[in-house]
């Protein structure tokens, strides 16, 4: 990483993907979970994400002061991202240089700065290939070598990030289970969260580092600076109150405080 790279510092509390509308389909509940987010992840364009939602998801976050990521993907609508494609890592990182350019205009346009970067869907478990994830730190390091890159412990992503001198960022995502090889479930349409067990889980991540799989048997580690949740499910505006509530006044005080974006 050349010297001259100042890192960013990515602010502690939910994270949450949003902007993912396209045309007159929408998606999610982007108005409902903003004023509980710290950080926001938006889409691209590639799985969600027109110019225009992008601007709103935008314009919403600098209103309640809420920090903007982009959220790349591969080139999926029907699927929503979430559909692996054989593409080569410098397709790869072609495509994440591009989403990332499309949003940063976008923020430039409303007055503020890309803060991070977060990969979507399908995307995110296949930059656990050593191959792919050197082609996903080739866009960050042409964009930013010290952009913040959210990502979860104890991948390959996360090595390979450190290992290049980049600012991986760990997380720890609410509202979906982990098989106990330490993988995301991931469905097609999820249905409404358990709140109780997600506010179960949070607390045992935040206050002892692990939790159990979803086999209710295997116990994960997790090291996170930001809580992720997501705001396409059903009772998306509950789960981020929830968790807005735990991260502030469960005596977590951690959480309060900055970490890690410019802000």
């Amino acid at each position: 990483m050349p010297e001259a790279v100042t890192r960013s510092v990515l602010r502690r509390g939910v994270n949450c993907d949003l902007g993912e509308s396209y045309g007159r389909l929408r998606v999610g509940f982007d108005d409902e979970v903003m004023p509980f987010l710290s950080t926001a992840n938006i889409a691209c364009g590639y799985h969600g994400g027109d110019p225009s939602t992008m601007r709103r998801a935008a314009e919403s976050a600098v209103e309640h002061g809420v920090l903007c990521g982009a959220h790349p993907s591969l080139p999926d609508l029907q699927g929503f991202g979430r559909r692996r494609m054989d593409v080569s890592p410098t397709e790869l990182t072609d495509m994440v240089i591009y989403q990332i350019g499309a949003l940063q205009a976008i923020l430039g346009a409303v007055g503020t700065s890309l803060s991070h970067v977060k990969a979507h869907g399908v995307l995110y478990s296949m930059t656990w290939e050593p191959d792919l994830a050197h082609a996903f730190a080739d866009a960050i390091e042409a964009i930013d070598p010290g952009l913040p890159w959210i990502a979860m412990t104890d991948t390959p992503t996360f090595a390979i990030a450190q290992e290049r001198g980049l600012n991986p960022v760990p997380e720890f995502t609410a509202d979906r289970d982990y098989s106990s090889d330490g993988r995301l479930i991931i469905t097609r349409s999820p249905g409404p969260v358990d709140v109780e067990q997600m506010s179960r889980r949070v607390r045992d991540v935040v206050s002892t580092g692990s939790t159990l799989a979803s086999d209710g048997v295997t116990r994960l580690s997790f090291q996170t600076d930001v809580v992720c949740m997501h705001s396409d499910g059903p009772n998306a505006p509950e789960v981020a109150a929830r968790l807005w509530s735990i991260l502030t006044h469960d005596g977590h005080q951690p959480w309060a405080s900055p970490v890690g974006f410019n802000s």
